[in-house]
């Protein structure tokens, strides 16, 4: 079987439609989607008294005078991951004071865009008899997963609360990550992490043979590595370099070492795109480049055996 593996779309429409496409692209039997499938920015679009719209993204201010230039610039929007809303100034003013409006919007957005993309996704592959996993991630909030669920008897699998097999393998999956600077909505500390993986990983009848779908990569590896950043959140630079950290879960790299599953997927760390090994166990992160539109993945061909090949592919 060859599978096709991506993570960390958030929100770009032009990123899932290519993840569609792979399955014809290169000839896959299986598409996974392993976290992160939702946006971090809604951006407004403000109507003006002279009847032009605004909007303030990609570094720049945008003066909209006709549909055509909105619709242009949402598509560019929904492209990058942003999602967004158009609004009048009073709109707009009751919305920059009402920070739980605005929270209640987003998780709309991102359920509608959500459901839109998984109608596009059945309409496109045949998922009952092409394994189709879509997960969520920790920056996704809990009110997306019903979306998916809602589509199971359609073919797509949401993996949180089963073990499914892909080609003998029994797999398991986790969308928690150790803990981060963004207090994201689905993170453990590592007592607690290290407790749910267990948990997880004695559902399943033979560890070794088996895959570990966990979104957060194993600390200390080519797959968590990200800016070291200040208390403020900036990166820190010496010698006009950012410096880089490992932020990967301890609680992660530990159940792996224990374990030896035969492959590991990951994501979470777009910037440390790459494959390592611990121990017998291939670990992988595709990493992301959603913002600019560019799917980044990895194939992986298995069989009963084991992973007998893989290599990263982007554009």
């Amino acid at each position: 079987m060859k599978l096709f593996f991506a993570v960390d779309v958030h929100g770009s429409t032009l990123v899932w439609r290519k993840w569609i496409k792979a399955h014809e692209v290169y000839k896959v039997d299986a598409l996974i989607l392993a976290g992160d499938l939702t946006g971090k920015v809604l951006v407004p679009i403000i109507k003006q008294p002279d009847n032009t719209w605004t909007a303030t993204y990609f570094g720049r201010k945008w003066i909209l005078r006709s549909e055509g230039e909105i619709r242009d610039l949402e598509n560019r929007l929904e492209n990058a991951g942003a999602y967004f809303t158009r609004v009048t100034r009073e709109e707009f003013e009751d919305l920059k004071n009402n920070p739980a409006k605005v929270e209640r919007l987003m998780i709309e957005h991102m359920r509608s865009r959500l459901k839109t993309w998984l109608e596009l996704l059945v309409s496109h592959v045949e998922t009952r008899s092409i394994p189709t996993i879509v997960m969520p991630g920790n920056d996704d909030e809990y009110a997306i997963d019903d979306v998916i669920k809602s589509f199971e008897d359609r073919g797509i699998v949401y993996p949180l609360d089963k073990v499914f097999e892909i080609e003998g393998h029994e797999v398991i999956s986790s969308p928690y990550v150790n803990p981060t600077p963004w207090k994201t909505p689905r993170e453990l500390e590592e007592k607690e992490l290290e407790k749910h993986l267990r948990k997880l990983i004695g559902k399943i009848k033979n560890p070794e043979n088996a895959v570990f779908n966990f979104h957060c990569p194993p600390h200390n590896t080519h797959l968590d590595l990200a800016p070291k950043l200040t208390k403020d959140l900036k990166p820190v630079m010496i010698a006009g370099l950012v410096q880089y950290e490992h932020v990967g879960s301890r609680a992660v790299r530990k159940v792996i070492e224990e374990y030896q599953p035969v492959l590991g997927l990951h994501g979470h760390i777009h910037e440390s795109c790459g494959a390592d090994r611990l121990g017998k166990t291939i670990v992988l992160n595709p990493g992301s480049e959603y913002s600019e539109g560019v799917l980044r993945g990895y194939i992986v061909e298995i069989d009963r055996t084991g992973v007998k090949n893989y290599w990263r592919v982007e554009g």
